[in-house]
């Protein structure tokens, strides 16, 4: 009986956080993700219907980030835009606007969608992976949601895109709570505002001596 009991359980939180969402079942305004590299981070965007997600990518190429991909870079270039809807990764960037299948690709796999949570009890909250759900409190329509995501497109206003302060969740928690936050990389973040206190500290220690 006991076991049954936690079998049931852990079912359960399983499929809270990993629950994949169908095409079918996304609802205007919707926060989605996908993960990539292996799970080890997960890309945002908003979906906005018909089939589409404005999302938030790099503002510079990867031949500007990485030169010695150069090469690859431009035999990428080359590959005519999606059919769908036209984007093409190496030349559009920004707050951009694609079909859901060019959001989940990822390299070359087609990752599953997950729907992103934004209030969560404090169990769900605490055993959900980084960068799933957000405790963020969801005030706006979902019009309003969409309209925010379409404004920002329609101007590519969301500044440059940074890895730890200004990523794809950043941008889609946005959207939904006029908030810039981002649950993946909020350690990152810290510990990057931490090293930076105690480098400011140590240069005026060290200016008074």
């Amino acid at each position: 009986m006991v076991m049954e009991i936690i079998n049931k359980v852990w079912t359960i939180l399983m499929q809270l956080m990993w629950k994949v969402v169908r095409r079918d079942d996304l609802k205007l305004g919707d926060h989605v993700y996908r993960y990539g590299l292996y799970g080890l981070y997960s890309h945002h965007g908003i979906y906005v219907g018909e089939g589409h997600v404005i999302h938030f990518t790099r503002t510079q190429s990867k031949m500007t980030i990485f030169p010695s991909l150069s090469k690859t870079i431009r035999k990428q270039q080359i590959l005519p835009p999606c059919p769908e809807c036209g984007y093409q990764e190496t030349i559009k960037h920004g707050v951009v606007k694609t079909c859901l299948s060019c959001f989940q690709w990822d390299g070359k796999k087609l990752r599953s969608l997950h729907r992103h949570e934004n209030i969560w009890p404090k169990l769900k909250l605490k055993l959900t992976r980084q960068g799933t759900h957000n405790p963020l409190v969801n005030t706006k329509s979902p019009r309003q949601v969409v309209n925010t995501a379409c404004k920002l497109h329609a101007n590519n206003a969301f500044g440059n895109y940074n890895l730890i302060n200004n990523n794809c969740e950043h941008f889609a928690t946005f959207c939904r709570t006029d908030i810039r936050a981002s649950k993946q990389t909020a350690f990152l973040s810290g510990c990057e505002r931490t090293f930076k206190e105690a480098r400011d500290w140590t240069m005026k220690l060290l200016q008074r001596n």
